[in-house]
């Protein structure tokens, strides 16, 4: 995975070419008639401006930092994080965060480049944008329910898009991953030999796609857990059938750079509000209490408190991995599709296989973080040994919650643990406020303002899949 080096560039088409799913009724139409539109440009073109959105706007903070004080990674120590991590969070909070999504470097992008993929004969950059579809679609319908897909993307031609059951989107996000494995199988064109130089996530290797692809397949069958009696049964089909990752080296993660116009969106969060967002205490004294022997007699913490907590002197919170002008934004990971292969074996009462991928998803986890710290380097295999000695493969242990509660400490700084404590109930947490944790995001302003047809909701409407 590359570092990034031209994100000037692809920031500069996100500005020049952002809408909404529904443009604003006041908006000339005359305006769309650009004759330098992104709808003319090639897929290796259109590609890296979407990576490069998708990692600001699902891995900056308007996605990972209000979950993350969701969840209690974090605390919203001043200012506006102060109000939403007290879970005041506002239609306005999500204007720009909505509009990044449907934007022509979001999803409308997304649905151009699939389309211009098919006309050139293009499959891996195909299979690719469909797989970049399915994550845009499922994060929107994850964090907002109901939302505009099936009439989106029209521009003048529908500014009022009716808004899909989240049910219904589940199933074109499922549908879109099955095509996507379908393109990446096929052999590459012409068209997709620029993929080594346009594709930031893998260099337009096709393996590493179809693994994510499958991978995703896995975690949105998970998602409906609640309402898919079969969905163990589906899970351990893909586990026992499907290309799996392997390490770490499979992570879906986006790399920037130390350079000021390609730093990591948390990261310039950090330096332009610093202070706003700190530590949770609650979160790091749970890794604490969590102490082994690492070796004579000596006895240490979780130790990816110190991957995680915020550097002694400086205001970045998510701290060594998360929290560097050049860290990742990460959408994907071993770790995560093995904590899913150990949940859904529990869940089918093959506990001995659950403790295999249980073993296999924390210490993917632990090799996650190696390299940044010299007492991590040195004291984490031990801690690691040690920890898994306390598990015996039975029904309870690990337990479900126990595989939850390791998944939740190896998805610090990812959205996906919201979607696990919205769908399970763990880690077992304490709001911060009577009102409790909130079940879902407030629909954009602007949505609201424009399109009638927008729902109406709170927070605190449950969706479909959660508990």
């Amino acid at each position: 995975m590359k570092k990034l080096n031209i994100i000037a560039i692809s920031t500069f088409l996100f500005l020049m070419f952002s809408l909404t799913s529904c443009q604003k009724k006041w908006i000339d139409t005359s305006m769309n008639q650009n004759p330098d539109a992104i709808t003319d440009a090639p897929v290796a073109t259109l590609l890296p401006a979407i990576e490069v959105n998708m990692g600001f706007a699902l891995g900056g903070n308007d996605a990972v930092g209000i979950t993350s004080m969701f969840v209690q990674y974090s605390f919203g120590t001043s200012n506006q994080a102060a109000t939403m991590g007290g879970y005041n969070i506002r239609p306005a909070d999500m204007t720009n965060f909505w509009a990044s999504m449907y934007s022509q470097a979001g999803m409308m992008g997304t649905r151009i480049m699939m389309q211009k993929a098919s006309v050139d004969q293009a499959p891996i950059y195909e299979g690719i944008s469909k797989v970049l579809m399915a994550i845009y679609l499922g994060n929107t319908t994850d964090l907002w329910g109901d939302v505009p897909y099936s009439e989106a993307f029209q521009g003048a031609a529908n500014l009022q898009p009716k808004y899909d059951k989240a049910q219904d989107l589940y199933d074109t996000v499922q549908g879109m991953l099955t095509s996507a494995i379908s393109y990446l199988q096929q052999p590459a064109s012409g068209t997709d030999a620029s993929l080594s130089s346009s594709d930031y996530f893998f260099g337009g290797d096709a393996n590493a796609w179809l693994k994510v692809a499958w991978a995703l397949k896995a975690r949105y069958t998970l998602r409906l857990s609640n309402v898919n009696t079969n969905w163990a049964t589906d899970v351990i089909s893909i586990i026992e059938s499907a290309p799996l990752m392997s390490s770490n080296s499979d992570n879906m993660a986006l790399n920037f750079g130390t350079s000021p116009t390609a730093n990591n969106p948390i990261y310039m969060y950090e330096e332009q509000r610093a202070g706003y967002i700190s530590n949770n205490k609650g979160f790091f004294a749970m890794l604490a209490d969590d102490s082994l022997d690492v070796g004579d007699g000596t006895y240490m913490g979780d130790p990816r408190s110190l991957i995680y907590q915020q550097p002694a002197g400086t205001s970045q919170y998510a701290g060594l991995y998360y929290g560097q002008k050049d860290s990742p934004t990460v959408f994907m990971t071993y770790a995560e599709e093995m904590f899913i292969a150990a949940e859904a074996y529990h869940a089918a009462g093959n506990y001995t296989k659950a403790m295999d991928y249980f073993v296999k998803g924390m210490t993917a986890s632990i090799d996650m973080f190696k390299g940044k710290d010299a007492t991590y380097d040195a004291n984490a295999d031990a801690w690691l040994a040690a920890k898994l000695a306390t598990y015996t493969g039975g029904a309870d242990s690990p337990s479900l919650q126990d595989i939850l509660d390791q998944k939740y400490v190896a998805l610090y700084m990812q959205t996906e643990a919201y979607n696990d404590y919205r769908r399970t109930g763990y880690p077992n947490l304490t709001p911060l406020n009577a009102a409790g944790i909130p079940d879902r995001f407030p629909y954009s302003q602007d949505e609201l303002n424009y399109n009638k047809n927008t729902p109406t909701t709170t927070i605190y409407n449950k969706l479909f899949w959660a508990k």
